[in-house]
């Protein structure tokens, strides 16, 4: 089973656009939540986030699976 708190950074950066903005809406540090995400890419065995610049684009996986912990 995922845990409920490494879904909650991922949706919160697909809703925020970014790891900075997601941190600052959770009360995080940005590397606290890169550290979540870096977890359940572990977890799940899979890319979730492609970085790019400074910035973060999330997989088609990331989607799906945000889709899913929204519902």
């Amino acid at each position: 089973m995922l845990d409920l708190g490494r879904l909650r950074a991922l949706y919160a950066v697909s809703v925020h656009g970014s790891v900075g903005a997601a941190a600052t809406a959770l009360g995080y540090t940005p590397s606290a939540v890169s550290q979540q995400i870096a977890k359940l890419e572990r977890e799940t065995r899979t890319t979730l986030l492609e970085r790019s610049g400074r910035g973060v684009r999330l997989t088609d996986e990331a989607r799906q699976l945000c889709d899913t912990a929204r519902q």
